[in-house]
């Protein structure tokens, strides 16, 4: 009763009206030069600051599989528009995405969400762009800025669509079983002639969706006879036309989880590289003056191996600069020792090998890392999810929570301790070199070192949620303590030096 009861006290706090104070003033990113703990290519704002992407995954925009096969939610702003609120559905495990929760996420002191779209809703048929969720898409964005909240918008695939699944009746090989859809493709483009047939109940290893993925890989002909790659193209395209000039979307994450064809062993640096070099160059062709980020996945087989995967720099595949690797990391929950120990205590693989091999692959493509997910179950938090945090902070990196809110186990509040412990304290912006940082939310402390430039532009920004509750102790420069939904960020003008920051 305790823990339920401060889980209530918590919640009420984050709700936080969103103009109790002005948030920082967002600016455009791009990639800079090598920097920051990790030694790699930095996410910078125009004021020349590292910019760390600390936030969380909200899937209310999904069009997950149902049995009727109809969205879950509606898909145009008008039902939450003034604050309102569509009831919840249990059809699937997501949640929908409101402007409270936006006034929640800020309060965590959060600073990015990425928002998972379907392909599926946007081109429901060959050619057509749908205007309605896109529409959708801009309100979360404009509640998003008025917080001071950037977006990641991620074209959104599990097991390839919906409309890869097993219709009553399917009757099963041994050691597989009849599967539902996923999320993805619209009806039209993911062709298929053997059975949704899971093995191991694994729907990624159905043979319809690897069939459907490598027809996507192989670019053969939708209906109308244009290639596959080039409606999703096209799709990506006329989103980036319609938020280029929107500081809060940060950028455009271009497949989730890329599906394996036929060839997963060189899928990485064969099919999938080319197809991302392929859509970004279309964008920055397409789209005057084109200047966000984009984000490129590895498949989605690193899941289980959270190994090293390229050897090429991403100048091999494109010339656009402002392009970031994000893989996902999940140590422990989706790596194959997970599923050698049954979930029994311990794990064979370490996170810090995991995020080893993350480094090392975003050193080889010369990119910034961002992990795009990253999460477990509640009750393995303090074995899997603490350590993320730690290594985030070691090596100055961002990364989004999976997941928000769901009907599941996983969600952001689920307990009061996984709330405290994803109220992190992280430099949002730094201006100069950022030498070391560390923090613990459960004894709310901060400790953190850089190198201020001596043509200052803007200040250095640490963010300090509910947990930090100590007095700043700087040195080396000038501070001040802003107030901001519901949070502090401590200021920090080095004028030329270094500097450290103490809390706790």
């Amino acid at each position: 009763m305790k823990r339920l009861a401060l889980l209530g006290c918590l919640l009420t706090t984050l709700a936080v009206p969103a103009h109790a104070a002005t948030p920082p003033t967002l600016q455009f990113l791009h990639v800079g030069a090598v920097a920051g703990t990790a030694g790699l290519p930095q996410v910078v704002d125009e004021s020349g600051r590292s910019v760390v992407l600390r936030g969380v995954n909200v899937n209310g925009l999904v069009d997950y599989w149902t049995k009727g096969l109809t969205p879950p939610y509606p898909t145009g702003p008008q039902a939450y528009a003034d604050g309102r609120c569509p009831a919840d559905s249990a059809v699937t495990t997501a949640v929908p995405l409101c402007e409270s929760d936006l006034d929640q996420i800020a309060g965590l002191g959060f600073d990015v969400i990425r928002l998972p779209v379907s392909w599926s809703l946007l081109e429901p048929t060959p050619g057509h762009l749908d205007p309605v969720p896109v529409a959708r898409i801009a309100q979360v964005v404009d509640w998003a800025r008025a917080r001071g909240v950037r977006v990641v918008i991620d074209l959104h695939q599990d097991a390839w669509s919906k409309y890869v699944f097993a219709p009553a009746g399917t009757v099963c090989p041994p050691g597989s079983s009849a599967a539902d859809g996923g999320d993805g493709a619209p009806e039209w483009a993911p062709v298929h002639l053997t059975p949704a047939c899971a093995p191991g109940g694994t729907r990624e290893l159905e043979p319809p969706v690897q069939e459907a993925a490598q027809r996507f890989w192989s670019d053969l002909p939708a209906p109308d006879g244009v290639g596959l790659q080039e409606h999703y193209t096209a799709v990506v395209t006329s989103l980036a036309r319609r938020f280029a000039g929107e500081p809060a979307v940060a950028g455009y994450e271009l497949m989730n989880e890329p599906q394996p064809g036929y060839a997963p062993l060189v899928m990485d640096g064969t099919e999938l590289m080319a197809f991302h070099a392929k859509v970004v160059d279309a964008v920055v062709a397409a789209v005057p003056h084109f200047r966000q980020l984009f984000f490129v996945e590895p498949a989605g087989t690193r899941n289980v191996t959270g190994a090293r995967t390229f050897v090429a720099p991403w100048s091999t595949y494109s010339s656009y600069p402002n392009v970031v690797y994000a893989p996902h990391v999940y140590t422990g929950v989706f790596t194959a020792d997970s599923t050698v120990l049954q979930g029994q205590a311990g794990q064979l693989q370490s996170s810090d090998s995991d995020y080893a091999a993350a480094v090392g692959d975003a050193r080889a493509l010369g990119l910034p890392l961002w992990v795009g997910e990253f999460g477990n179950d509640p009750s393995d938090d303090t074995r899997l999810l603490a350590p993320h945090y730690a290594h985030q902070d070691a090596l100055a990196v961002g990364g989004a929570l999976w997941i928000w809110k769901e009907h599941g186990r996983w969600g952001a509040l689920a307990t009061a301790e996984r709330v405290r412990r994803i109220s992190t304290a992280y430099p949002l912006a730094t201006a100069g070199v950022l030498d070391s940082f560390t923090s613990d939310p459960f004894r709310g402390t901060v400790l953190v070192r850089g190198r201020g430039p001596a043509d200052r532009r803007a200040a250095t920004i640490i963010v300090l949620p509910a947990p930090f509750t100590g007095r700043p102790v700087v040195t080396g420069g000038s501070f001040e303590v802003r107030r901001v939904n519901g949070i502090r960020l401590v200021l920090i003008d080095a004028r030329g030096g270094t500097w450290q920051m103490r809390v706790g």
